[in-house]
């Protein structure tokens, strides 16, 4: 089953909706963030999946949020809405989270155009956050997809 068809089924059009597969990108390595383990510790993946280089969603989209897993698997982390901010301005929760002032940092200096969203949870999946696991296709650089992209297949829910 593809993931835009197991959306269908629990009453969502994926349509228009985003899939995005957080990994650590290299340049935002530190002592502290030495893997994605380490982003998700520290309770910071919500807000690293914001920080954008160029303003790769469009404003008001529903985003599917993932962690990246061994095998290009990701397992979903959470459903909002996103909304962009004008460039180069960081939402305060981001800003002033200490302990991941060095993925903000990092970020800014190797993004040519920082971009950033506010975020809105949304209900409507929440039974299948850590749970839902989707295959995601070749390249696996390519970490931003229409939900309904037929490549993104469901491995567990």
């Amino acid at each position: 089953m593809t993931l835009g068809e197991m959306l269908k089924v629990r009453g969502f059009d994926p349509l228009g909706m985003i899939a995005i597969r957080n990994s650590l990108h290299p340049d935002d390595m530190s002592s502290d963030f030495r893997s994605l383990a380490d982003v998700i510790g520290a309770n910071a993946l919500s807000m690293y999946d914001r920080m954008q280089d160029g303003p790769q969603i469009a404003h008001q989209a529903l985003v599917m949020s993932f962690a990246a897993m061994a095998d290009g698997r990701a397992h979903l982390t959470g459903l909002r809405t996103f909304l962009l901010r004008r460039q180069g301005i960081v939402p305060g929760d981001i800003v002033y989270d200490y302990d991941a002032a060095h993925l903000l940092h990092s970020f800014i200096a190797r993004a040519e155009t920082p971009c950033f969203y506010d975020a809105i949870e949304q209900s409507g999946l929440d039974d299948l956050i850590g749970q839902l696991v989707v295959q995601w296709p070749e390249p696996l650089t390519d970490n931003i997809l229409a939900a309904n992209h037929r490549g993104l297949t469901v491995v567990a829910s």
